[in-house]
């Protein structure tokens, strides 16, 4: 099973798979992108980033096809 931590303090030290979240469009949606802790974060596609919802399955079969446990969500600075 997959844990999904929002937002932490600090992140794992352990392999994870990051979700970076922000808000797009008018009305705002709530989209996001992911990538895995080991890799750089490319930045996402910005209006062309999949929804959260769709986000955080994704990157939840990513993790267990990574062999990962942790999917971390953070906000877009």
């Amino acid at each position: 099973m997959v844990a999904v931590i929002w937002t932490p303090n600090e992140m794992p030290t352990a392999a994870h798979v990051v979700v970076v979240a922000h808000a797009d469009g008018k009305p705002s949606q709530e989209k996001g992108y992911f990538f895995m802790s080991d890799e750089d974060d490319w930045g996402g596609s910005g209006p062309f980033d999949m929804k959260l919802y769709e986000v955080l399955e994704r990157a939840k079969d990513a993790a267990v096809d990574k062999g990962l446990d942790t999917v971390v969500v953070t906000r877009r600075k």
